[in-house]
């Protein structure tokens, strides 16, 4: 502000200003301060610019959010643009002459809003404080009308604010009016909100000023709960029973407790059943809301309420509408792409060898497995191209229609190293491998398969020699290992998956225990345990020991719930005839006999 003007009392008389916006365009301190930003430039215009520095400074005052549940920073920048180094007022940025000015004028203004603000920043900036300034910014806080149409704009949090000022003060009288305003507007009606009730109640859970209301409100939200849930409202009906269950278990009224969490989880399970008739995805994610909410009923009270069998009819649920779910994936159809030239290719790399064994070397060739930045950085392209994609989050489910895997939403608030993007991020790489995989297998895998049988005869003996040869191969597993590498020259790919998977696990754990890494715990009673393969590929020590390239391929393909899983699908027999000879069934085949067949060239696994 331009120092040499001077703030006075007699400048702003002569401003005359008013609140003049209609209550249907009042938003709060945003309108305020876009009146006083306007009087402001009118006074500019007709060439007053004492009286229009006069309204600019209070227009500062009046830009400020109101954070009411802090009582060190209650008021925070309207704007922030960290990059450019650049915000709106706070206030630390008010000079002492500027207090003294909201001083002298504060009984001149009877607009509330700004009268508030003016007081509210005096009893929080000046020293020593003066509690008059707290009670005037209380007073004038809470002559904002309550109503629905206004809650959200700034009322809500004027009321709040006012509420926390009496408890700093010691004010119990206005705290008294406050509380019993707010119980006042709870109990009557609102017919153009449903919410209301609940807005104010939850306010006054909040500020923890209901304690003789409580029954009372339990009472009430319990009714309105019930009556939205028979109006087929499920949404609306459960946000009411769950502060309903919150004011019960205040009370120590468990009765009414346990049956509001009963409510809750009925409320999920009915919401599901309606959905299904549309959706039969959403049902499911509904119905699995359902099961966590009686989860919530302590375990001496599920017989009573016979949660156990509830649980037991919605999993059935569960199970129907995960199998109606993939039905109603409908196939997109896209123009394909040509992998002629790829096929071509791949069969000429493998045709023409002089033997069995120099054509498989030839053959595990074809695609030297994937690079994982490469993959992370087309990803991240993906997504800044197509942001709208991941601001959902996502259910992943298996072949036979369960959940196995969620992801949240893009947190679009936050860097690459938020969890909910890096989940994201991890979602788009694994489809960015499996399109690569499907191109692999169809273009390369298959074609050159198939021109090696046409030249070459491969026999289980040749292939049990060759895993005789590999350092990777454990001892006495040459010939398990050798067969189910047999089985895909017999196009037995099923068979050869459920043979590969422990087999896999046994040279990943054989791998990380020569390179010195444990691979088992010992429990409380002295037991030692293996671990699985997914806990083996989560450690660390597994990127050490097979690089970062070979961790994503292993893991992509047998462990990962966003990617293929073949390990645990066949651990629990979860791979029927075609999942079993899937795309990503081949490439494993494929991706073994490559890394066996590489392993007596280098002498091992190495690293990237």
């Amino acid at each position: 502000m331009d120092t040499a003007v001077k703030l006075t009392r007699e400048i702003f008389m002569e401003c005359d200003w008013s609140y003049d916006v209609s209550p249907e365009n009042h938003y709060g301190y945003s309108s305020v301060m876009s009146c006083l930003q306007k009087s402001a430039k009118a006074m500019e215009e007709a060439g007053k610019p004492e009286h229009a520095k006069v309204l600019e400074v209070l227009s500062r005052a009046a830009s400020m959010m109101l954070r009411p549940s802090s009582l060190n920073e209650p008021f925070t920048a309207r704007f922030q643009d960290f990059q450019a180094g650049r915000r709106s007022s706070q206030p630390e940025d008010f000079t002492e002459e500027e207090l003294i000015f909201f001083d002298t004028i504060l009984n001149d203004i009877d607009e509330p809003w700004l009268r508030a603000r003016l007081a509210d920043l005096l009893w929080l900036l000046r020293k020593p404080k003066n509690p008059e300034h707290a009670k005037i910014a209380v007073d004038s806080y809470i002559a904002n009308p309550i109503d629905s149409e206004t809650w959200h704009r700034d009322v809500r949090n004027a009321w709040e604010r006012a509420a926390r000022l009496c408890m700093q003060i010691k004010d119990y009288d206005r705290l008294d009016n406050i509380k019993n305003g707010l119980f006042s507007v709870f109990c009557s009606e609102h017919p153009r909100s449903k919410f209301m009730a609940l807005w104010v109640a939850d306010l006054l859970d909040q500020l923890k000023i209901d304690r003789d209301f409580k029954e009372d409100i339990a009472s009430s939200l319990n009714e309105k709960a019930l009556e939205l849930k028979r109006d087929g409202d499920f949404h609306s009906s459960r946000s009411y029973f769950e502060l309903a269950a919150k004011k019960y278990q205040q009370c120590s009224a468990e009765q009414g407790w346990l049956e509001a969490l009963i409510a809750i989880a009925d409320c999920f399970e009915l919401e599901a059943d309606s959905r299904s008739h549309g959706s039969n995805m959403a049902a499911n994610s509904f119905y699995e809301n359902a099961i966590q909410a009686y989860r919530r009923i302590p375990n001496k009270h599920r017989e009573g309420y016979d949660v156990d069998n509830r649980i037991s009819i919605i999993r059935s649920k569960i199970k129907e509408s995960g199998r109606a779910t993939l039905e109603e994936m409908d196939v997109l159809e896209t123009p394909g792409v040509d992998i002629s030239e790829i096929s071509k290719s791949s069969m000429a790399h493998v045709a023409g060898k002089d033997s069995p064994g120099d054509a498989l070397m030839y053959f595990s060739g074809l695609f030297n497995g994937p690079k994982y930045q490469e993959l992370a950085s087309s990803a991240k392209e993906s997504m800044q191209e197509c942001i709208f994609s991941s601001l959902s989050g996502s259910n992943h489910m298996s072949s036979d229609g369960r959940v196995v895997a969620k992801t949240p939403p893009m947190n679009l608030t936050a860097g690459e190293d938020d969890p909910a993007n890096q989940a994201v991020l991890k979602r788009q790489v694994q489809q960015q491998f499996s399109f690569e995989v499907q191109l692999v297998v169809q273009g390369q895998i298959l074609p050159a398969l198939g021109q090696l049988l046409m030249e070459h005869r491969f026999t289980k003996d040749l292939l049990i020699a060759s895993c005789y040869q590999s350092p990777i191969v454990p001892k006495d597993r040459e010939k398990l290992l050798g067969d189910a590498l047999w089985q895909g020259f017999e196009y037995e790919f099923g068979a050869a998956i459920y043979l590969l998977c422990p087999q896999v696990e046994h040279i990943v754990r054989t791998q990380l225990k020569e390179s010195g890494f444990h691979t088992s715990t010992i429990d409380k009673d002295g037991i030692e345990n293996e671990n699985g393969l997914s806990t083996l590929m989560d450690s660390p020590e597994a990127v050490q020991v097979f690089g970062e390239d070979l961790s994503f391929e292993i893991r992509s393909i047998f462990t990962e719930a966003l990617g293929f899983n073949l390990r645990n699908e066949t651990a629990h027999g979860l791979l029927d005839d075609n999942a079993s000879s899937s795309l990503a069934a081949i490439y494993a085949w494929w991706m073994v006999l490559r890394l066996v067949l590489r392993s007596i060239v280098l002498g091992g696994i190495k690293a990237d």
